[in-house]
């Protein structure tokens, strides 16, 4: 019942545009290398021909020299077989939380892979599965009591069309704690530097509370939700999913919304989310892979390549999923055995190693403030600048299929001032009234100096 309240309160406070109580709080900070990150999410079956982790291993370097700095590895636990989708089953079917799955390997094959992630100065962060097991899991045979039953005692899907999985119900208190030692367990023992958590939303943010506590006495690490919930920033989470940018980038592209309306995701995020709150913002990921298309079929070469610069450029913390760095166009099934093609694509890697050395080298695009810049297009054109005061960045995109040109109302900070293409080096110029011309879903990043 509290969560229906508060739930209906945020929605109320959202449709009255007037602050939800956790917007006059502060998020939990945040370590430096969480901020400054770039997320790579990593499919294991379908990342390399061997689809293990010694395939993931040996293309390391390539993931270092990329410039991403924290790998999500998808679930590696054992797939139940009971009720199991397709040939291979779902990585979201856990048998054995503290089990490796040995298609993918051994634990030490893990233990290895890394080892070499930290040399390389990688973080590594697993896919967590905490409201759910395979119907044939180990805890579903050891501890029956720990799971959700309907009323006639038999245990029951937490979504109808989730067949492959039992719910876990958290009311009880030995689960809790079997998950929290689990979790310490793979940071403690095997190195991990953290957790993606699978549909958070759905295990009580107390049990989350109460498990970061526990890890943050091992050392600090990351925690990203898959969710929205504005509570998630208060003790638990340091990043939570930005799904409501993506589907208003999304309908920009489709011509449903003005590209103006990308400012006011952020002015809706100010009034829910506790301040400093940080979000991920994506183009691709595997749920939108799989079950809607990738980004290159979904927005086209060049809107698939304006959506990166805005998921690097906007504020929150960028990812990318395994493939969109050679323009793969591949949907990458979760029950079956799908490959990347790595051999094409190099205009892709060199885009993408670019634009990630744009974001390291500049801080305003990590931890700047985000400034409106109107200009005289909303509907096709959204314009902005990051800045620290310091390192300012000019943006703006052009989401129309035709070239645009867009007159840029710049502040006094930046009206002026000197502009250089953050990608050629080259000296910027606009036009007497601030007029910027941008092809066909093209994109500008200018350093003001």
């Amino acid at each position: 019942m509290k969560r229906t309240l508060l739930l209906l309160l945020a929605f109320q406070c959202a449709a009255a545009q007037v602050p939800t109580p956790y917007a006059a709080e502060r998020a939990r900070p945040s370590e430096p290398w969480v901020t400054d990150g770039v997320i790579y999410e990593i499919y294991t079956r379908a990342f390399s021909k061997e689809g293990n982790f010694a395939g993931v291993e040996k293309r390391l370097p390539e993931l270092k020299e990329l410039g991403v700095t924290i790998l999500w590895i998808m679930p590696i636990h054992p797939v139940g077989a009971e009720k199991r989708k397709g040939t291979l089953g779902s990585p979201y079917s856990v048998q054995d939380y503290y089990g490796v799955n040995p298609e993918f390997g051994t634990l030490d094959d893990f233990k290895r892979l890394v080892a070499k992630a930290h040399a390389l100065g990688l973080r590594v962060v697993i896919d967590l599965v905490a409201n759910h097991t395979a119907w044939d899991s180990r805890m579903i045979r050891e501890r029956p009591e720990w799971f959700t039953k309907d009323s006639s005692g038999k245990f029951v899907a937490p979504v109808a069309d989730w067949s492959d999985v039992a719910d876990l119900n958290y009311d009880n208190r030995d689960l809790r704690r079997y998950m929290i030692d689990m979790l310490k367990y793979w940071v403690r023992d095997v190195g991990l530097d953290g957790f993606r958590c699978d549909v958070s939303e759905m295990v009580p943010v107390d049990f989350w509370d109460e498990a970061r506590a526990a890890l943050d006495s091992l050392r600090p690490v990351f925690m990203l939700s898959e969710g929205m919930f504005a509570e998630h920033h208060r003790k638990a989470f340091d990043v939570t999913y930005g799904w409501n940018s993506y589907h208003t980038m999304a309908d920009i592209f489709a011509g449903k919304k003005p590209a103006s309306e990308m400012d006011s995701v952020l002015h809706r995020e100010s009034l829910s989310f506790p301040k400093g709150s940080l979000r991920m913002r994506f183009s691709s990921n595997h749920d939108e892979n799989a079950w809607d298309m990738p980004d290159v079929t979904k927005f086209g070469a060049d809107g698939a390549r304006l959506a990166a610069v805005l998921t690097n450029t906007y504020p929150g913390v960028p990812l990318l999923y395994n493939g969109q760095e050679v323009g793969s166009d591949v949907k990458l099934g979760l029950f079956e055995k799908f490959e990347i093609d790595w051999m094409k694509g190099k205009e892709w890697r060199e885009f993408y190693t670019k634009l990630f050395a744009v974001r390291r080298a500049n801080p305003a695009l990590r931890t700047g403030r985000h400034v409106p810049v109107p200009n005289d297009r909303p509907q096709e054109v959204y314009s902005f600048l990051r800045t620290d005061g310091k390192n300012t960045v000019l943006v703006a995109a052009n989401f129309a299929k035709e070239q645009r040109s867009a007159a840029l109302m710049l502040p006094k900070e930046a009206s002026g001032r000197k502009l250089t293409d953050a990608f050629t080096g080259q000296r910027a110029r606009l036009g007497k009234k601030g007029e910027l011309t941008l092809p066909a879903h093209g994109y500008a990043v200018y350093l003001v100096q």
